[in-house]
């Protein structure tokens, strides 16, 4: 009976830990929502101001912000989906079960890091062109 006990308790902390994980990762793709309008914004307003501005490096950072918007929907509709499964661990009653989702989490938190990644090199690339 204690062991129950200590299982469920393991299985509970892993939860927390996957759904505050979750909840970060939202947080920081909304914030990344906003960023991208404004850059997208701040870009209209800097083709305007310089009309002899590269059409090219215009072209791919107006697709650059449009790839960013469309991941972070993608990951939005993962995480909720993700969260939804995720209350079938509560159900688990064996390690493997367990495993299974902490492999999918392990999963899911490489693809986000690397987005995540991916935008700090594109925000980079873009920070780069509006101050020149």
């Amino acid at each position: 009976m204690m062991t129950d006990q200590v299982n469920y308790a393991h299985d509970d902390l892993h939860k927390k830990f996957m759904d505050s994980d979750i909840l970060k990762w939202t947080e920081e793709i909304d914030i990344i929502d906003v960023e991208m309008i404004f850059y997208r914004n701040l870009l209209n307003a800097h083709l305007q101001d310089f009309a002899a501005w590269d059409e090219i490096n215009y072209e791919g950072l107006f697709q650059g912000i449009t790839d960013v918007q469309s991941y972070n929907l993608m990951f939005k509709s993962t995480f909720v989906q993700y969260s939804n499964r995720l209350v079938a661990m509560a159900e688990c009653d064996d390690l493997q079960c367990e495993n299974y989702f902490l492999n999918e989490h392990a999963q899911l938190k490489e693809r986000i890091e690397g987005h995540f990644s991916s935008y700090k090199i594109f925000k980079k690339t873009l920070l780069t062109h509006l101050k020149n």
